[in-house]
């Protein structure tokens, strides 16, 4: 259920370098004067020599080279590494093959035969990565947007993380910046891609918002395809393929071998059976509880890519429609399902933010909602008692947004949508996975549909501003991940 930073950077090399070749020079060109002057000469030029080393040393000539080209538009190595440095983080946090004390240059790239090393993955995803951002950010400062609190909201927050994450590593910020991004970042420099790359999600948020269209805007796109807003009731009886299957067993002199069977068909047969059983006048979650299948009614928002979802969705389906589908997880066949359709429509429900604190027993449950209705009755003194307490998303507070039909398990989704809850509301809720302190946070202002509608009018806009992306590595590449 992310979230989660503007001028342009000068592309003009350093050009105060000094070279052994530029001082030998220099000093033929004064051997000839008085000995004095050739002393006074020599001094200035070893000064300059050592000051040119020294910026060589801290990164200043790396981090001003361009190393990337968008739209004819250099951006500098300091920029590229920003994005680099962080898609590299996330690659050695995702994968385990991957040694973090090497060269991404050093290891090869398997996922795919686009890229022959991880170097050449993480380059050129880095460089879409800025070229994205970039764009975004400069449409926001021609439309005017500055992102106001957001921005700032966001640019302070990972800053603060940073300070106490230099902290605990025995660094002040500026130096913590060098050490994670390999000298070419400064802290301005990181700071600067960051309030980019804020300006731009929270330009990407703003578009994405519903309530910034008009209700004609949204209808339109609506009107385009209204199955795609929609959200169907059906009940279903699954038959897993496991509950059939047997395996192979070898032949004996007194019996014959008998093949490994996956219960496919089988399953499919007792979904038939229990089907002319219902149309016969048998209720469905009866059949489940007799022929140990499992029984669900179910609401669901638009899908596709199922058999399930290209039935569901069909826009001749009707109220009584049944079938007998495959019931597949990931693509993988599970079993065979009866399903019985009743409704389509549109999604008019507002999806909600709630924050809840997951424990194994009702005693618990019981004595931490005691403590919260005992303290301040705040969403944040909750959100204190979910870091504290929960088994379930305690790091966020125990925060869900967004939440639509469909999303959660039955009884934490009537809670939630009961048509009295009101913001500060709370409860017990128990399911499956152990007992929910509950604390309703709000309604969306749009309608979820309206929702999608703006997902759909933001993603086309995204896709306009990009489409047309041109991106080259130029040479300052070569001091990225050396």
């Amino acid at each position: 259920m992310s979230a989660s930073r503007e001028k342009k950077v000068r592309q003009e090399r350093g050009s105060n370098f000094v070279s052994a070749k530029d001082l030998k020079a220099r000093e033929e060109q004064k051997a000839n004067r008085r000995t004095t002057a050739i002393f006074t000469v020599c001094a200035v030029l070893f000064v300059a020599a050592v000051v040119a080393m020294f910026l060589w040393n801290s990164g200043v000539f790396q981090r001003k080279a361009a190393a990337a080209s968008v739209n004819g538009q250099n951006y500098s190595v300091s920029d590229v590494a920003y994005y680099y440095y962080n898609s590299r983080a996330n690659a050695l946090n995702s994968n385990s093959d991957l040694d973090s004390n090497t060269s991404m240059r050093d290891q090869e790239y398997t996922a795919s035969d686009e890229f022959a090393t991880w170097y050449d993955y993480l380059a050129d995803q880095s460089v879409r990565y800025l070229a994205t951002t970039q764009l975004i950010a400069n449409a926001a400062k021609a439309a005017g947007f500055n992102g106001g609190s957001e921005v700032d909201e966001s640019v302070k927050e990972t800053m603060d993380s940073l300070k106490t994450a230099a902290a605990d590593q025995g660094y002040d910020v500026s130096n913590y910046v060098k050490a994670i991004f390999n000298g070419l970042v400064t802290r301005g420099e990181f700071e600067k891609s960051l309030r980019t790359a804020a300006l731009s999600e929270a330009y990407t948020n703003y578009k994405a918002d519903a309530t910034n269209y008009s209700d004609d805007e949204l209808t339109a796109v609506y009107n385009e395809d209204p199955t795609a807003y929609s959200m169907v009731t059906y009940e279903s009886l699954v038959f897993g393929n496991s509950n059939y299957a047997t395996e192979a067993v070898e032949a004996t002199e007194t019996t014959p071998a008998v093949e490994a069977d996956d219960g496919s068909a089988a399953a499919k047969s007792a979904a038939e059976d229990a089907l002319a059983r219902y149309k016969a006048g048998e209720k469905l979650d009866a059949l489940g509880d007799e022929l140990g299948a499992s029984y669900s009614s179910t609401t669901a928002l638009y899908g596709t890519g199922s058999d399930l979802a290209d039935w569901l969705f069909d826009d001749a389906r009707k109220d009584g429609d049944t079938a007998v589908l495959d019931y597949s997880y990931y693509g993988y066949s599970m079993g065979s399902m009866v399903v019985v359709f009743h409704s389509s429509e549109r999604a008019d429900f507002h999806a909600v933010n709630v924050r809840h604190i997951l424990v194994e027993d009702e005693a618990t449950a019981n004595d931490v909602l005691a403590q919260y209705l005992a303290g301040e009755q705040t969403e944040d003194a909750f959100a204190a008692l979910a870091q504290e307490h929960s088994t379930d998303n305690a790091d966020d507070g125990g925060l869900y947004e967004n939440v639509y039909i469909g999303q959660m398990v039955k009884p934490f989704e009537d809670w939630c949508f009961d048509a009295a809850r009101q913001t500060g509301d709370t409860g017990i809720v128990q399911t499956d996975y152990g007992y929910h302190v509950m604390y309703f946070v709000s309604a969306n202002d749009a309608a979820y549909w309206q929702q999608l509608a703006a997902t759909k009018l933001v993603n086309d806009w995204s896709e306009s501003l990009t489409e047309s992306i041109d991106t080259q590595l130029l040479d300052g590449m070569k001091y990225i991940d050396r």
